[in-house]
């Protein structure tokens, strides 16, 4: 199973390889590009992520945060002896 697994993603990843080829040589040959981005198009996608990394760090930390607290407190009942 694993190694039928493995031969798709080979063949699939062949054939991602040719179509891209086959892309850039049509784009080359005519000479112009088919998508074409600003000069500031990666400081923009950059700038949006810290933005939200600002935005959701108080619920990652509660998603953290709440689990572990739990995980603590069991382990301090834990340790006491038991009658």
């Amino acid at each position: 199973m694993i190694s039928t697994i493995k031969r798709y993603a080979v063949g699939l990843g062949a054939f991602a390889a040719g179509a891209v080829a086959l892309l850039a040589s049509t784009c080359s040959a005519a000479g112009t590009a088919l998508i074409t981005l600003p000069t500031t198009a990666v400081a923009d996608l950059t700038g949006n992520a810290s933005e939200i990394m600002t935005d959701v760090w108080v619920l990652v930390a509660l998603a953290i945060g709440i689990p572990m607290g739990f995980y603590i407190i069991r382990k301090v009942i834990a340790l006491i002896p038991k009658h």
